[in-house]
């Protein structure tokens, strides 16, 4: 509890405790005298409950995972890459980060409705999560996109291999409460400390990397330094 809130609590329990010691000595006083009293106590009561009880917004705890598919959301995935790029330095092991931007997500909540869009939303978590090792996060952090964190991958050819066997996972035909609906994406990747040295600069390299892939429709791209037969991500200052 914040320190403005234990005072506000404190100084309303001096009042309530004032007032019970008037209304007790008030008690052959009149009723409007009595009535006047015990309303003091009880306006002191509710002020003292709403500073011991109510958090502010700022102290409440926000979501950290998504409600449709039950993944971790933005900020649970930045924060858990925050705390895994220090374990990778201090292992001298190479991190990386897929960032998939599904393709027409849009067109079939539009053509089917929302409700067939969310069940290709949740299809692709749930192919995702099956894919992937134990040791590797999946995450939800846009409205099409979704992000896997290795937290341990050898190189940056390892990272590219893995964005291209995750996107075999994903990619296919689904079928959505009768509807037959095709997953597709594009797929970008950056790795710690080849290509970023914080955080946010990992996000933004892999991001960068997935809008490249999108543009070239090349499916998969590497931030930087491609295999062969993959077109170039653009570099991002």
């Amino acid at each position: 509890m914040s320190g403005g809130r234990v005072r506000a609590a404190r100084a309303a329990l001096i009042g309530l405790t004032v007032g019970l010691f008037a209304l007790a000595a008030a008690g052959g006083a009149g009723r409007w005298v009595l009535g006047g009293v015990l309303a003091a106590d009880l306006v002191l009561l509710a002020v003292c409950g709403r500073a011991l009880f109510h958090r502010p917004a700022d102290e409440r705890q926000l979501p950290s995972h998504d409600g449709l598919t039950g993944l971790p959301n933005r900020a649970m995935m930045v924060a858990t890459v925050e705390r895994a790029l220090p374990v990778a330095a201090a292992e001298q092991q190479s991190a990386g980060l897929l960032v998939f931007d599904l393709d027409d997500v849009g067109d079939v909540n539009y053509a089917l409705g929302q409700r067939i869009g969310d069940l290709l939303l949740a299809e692709a978590a749930s192919r995702l999560s099956a894919a992937v090792r134990d040791t590797d996060t999946v995450a939800r952090i846009g409205d099409d996109e979704f992000a896997v964190l290795l937290p341990r991958i050898g190189s940056a050819a390892a990272c590219l291999e893995t964005a291209r066997r995750l996107l075999d996972a994903l990619r296919g035909p689904a079928d959505l409460d009768g509807f037959q609906v095709r997953i597709d994406a594009a797929v970008g990747a950056a790795v710690y400390p080849a290509h970023a040295a914080t955080p946010a600069e990992l996000f933004q390299r892999a991001e960068a990397s997935t809008r490249a892939a999108k543009q070239t429709r090349s499916a998969t791209a590497m931030f930087g330094s491609p295999a062969p037969g993959d077109r170039p991500a653009l570099p991002f200052r």
